[in-house]
């Protein structure tokens, strides 16, 4: 018998993965960004993988895929072996995407989280030639436009499209939505008043803002932003139950040992700490918000309940 249970055991530890037995990193870590070069993601994750390196010694390599709605670069990862060596960082457009397309994969079956990484709240800006300059203001304005005013996103079914739609939804607004391929271009629609509102990112409104370019009306969040202090909260603009922001986090695939997880988890955990990180995360208006893997998967089940809602009420389709 003894020799019976030796044996089981032998055969216990042969089917764990060598990978989950060796010291972690012991080799390059692949960051796959499924946007192009240039974006919030993307210089995060470059920051990310100087701070790892100079913590671990080991390389970090950004793999930027962008294209298909972060498909392309989800399926990446989901190519790569399940040794926590491979990480998708992706914005809210990773649980957004469920509820608007028919997938290749099961996000949540085939990934696991890691770590949510950095949020910013959203900032509602309108357009100079908006006669509001309150929230009381702009809703009775839109409602009187009787579904002719616009707002612009960052792309069809992006958190800012999404998010305004629950704003519509919450206040009651009929408007119309013009996407954009990114943030600049959204932000730049508003400038020339070709659209009369956005949900912006205080790292690309802030300056206009302040140059008296656009008009903020309001922002998301618990408290004013120490970057735009004289734009009240939602909350104290009458609209406590509004919330909308963008916010990075980071997946792997659902095979990888918890082992590599929590060890994946504390070297972004320091990374985000790194004085060069938070620099870059304060000039995009951007908070790193390290958790654990457990509150990361509940922070996103209830970010894609929320979302789907909206979608489902708003009846948006992907174009």
């Amino acid at each position: 018998m003894k020799k019976f249970i030796l044996a089981m055991g032998m055969l216990s530890l042969a089917a764990v993965p060598a990978f989950s037995q060796e010291a972690y990193p012991a080799q390059p870590v692949t960051l796959v960004v499924p946007y192009a070069p240039g974006g919030t993601a993307d210089l995060l994750a470059r920051s990310l993988g100087k701070a790892i390196s100079a913590d671990t010694g080991k390389s970090v390599v950004v793999d930027n895929r962008p294209g298909g709605a972060t498909v392309i670069g989800a399926q990446a990862v989901l190519g790569k072996p399940a040794d926590g060596y491979a990480a998708l960082v992706s914005a809210a457009s990773f649980v957004i995407n469920p509820h608007l397309m028919k997938l290749p994969f099961d996000p949540a079956k085939d990934f696991q989280p890691v770590t949510l990484l950095a949020s910013n709240p959203h900032v509602l800006v309108v357009s100079a030639k908006v006669p509001a300059n309150t929230l009381s203001e702009f809703i009775d304005w839109a409602r009187n436009k009787q579904g002719a005013a616009t707002f612009s996103s960052f792309g069809n079914g992006s958190s800012g499209h999404v998010g305004f739609e629950i704003l519509k939804q919450l206040a009651k607004l009929d408007m119309t939505h013009v996407a954009y391929k990114g943030a600049a271009p959204s932000t730049l629609a508003v400038l020339s008043g070709e659209v009369d509102a956005t949900l912006g990112d205080i790292g690309i409104v802030a300056q206009h803002i302040k140059s008296g370019k656009v008009k903020a009306i309001a922002i998301t969040g618990d408290k004013r932003s120490a970057v735009l202090p004289d734009v009240p909260t939602f909350a104290e603009a009458k609209l406590p139950q509004y919330s909308s922001q963008t916010w990075i986090g980071l997946w792997v695939r659902s095979d990888v040992p918890a082992d590599r997880v929590k060890k994946l988890n504390e070297l972004l955990a320091r990374a985000l700490q790194n004085p060069e990180t938070q620099k870059l995360l304060a000039d995009q208006g951007m908070q790193a918000r390290p958790m654990s893997s457990d509150q990361f998967k509940a922070f996103t089940q209830a970010e894609s309940e929320r979302y789907q809602a909206a979608i489902k009420k708003a009846d948006i389709k992907l174009q």
